[in-house]
């Protein structure tokens, strides 16, 4: 089983940006984007995903990071 999760954290560090920046960007509330950051989301919308990748010009495998997890016996 995978388990994925947002790189927004990095891509912010990467461009010089700040949480305040995204939520400006994002025009949402302040509470959502650290839940965005910490895996506190259960879904996220492709809308949301082509506004993170207009914002950080990237592409939708640069907003994730996908891990194998340990089989669990």
């Amino acid at each position: 089983m995978q388990t994925a999760r947002l790189n927004i954290e990095h891509l912010l560090i990467k461009n010089n940006h700040s949480k305040y920046w995204l939520v400006n960007k994002l025009e949402t509330d302040y509470r959502y984007v650290p839940k965005l950051m910490n895996n506190e989301t259960k879904s996220i919308s492709f809308e949301m995903i082509a506004k993170l990748c207009d914002l950080f010009e990237c592409k939708p495998n640069d907003l994730f990071i996908i891990k194998k997890n340990e089989k669990e016996d």
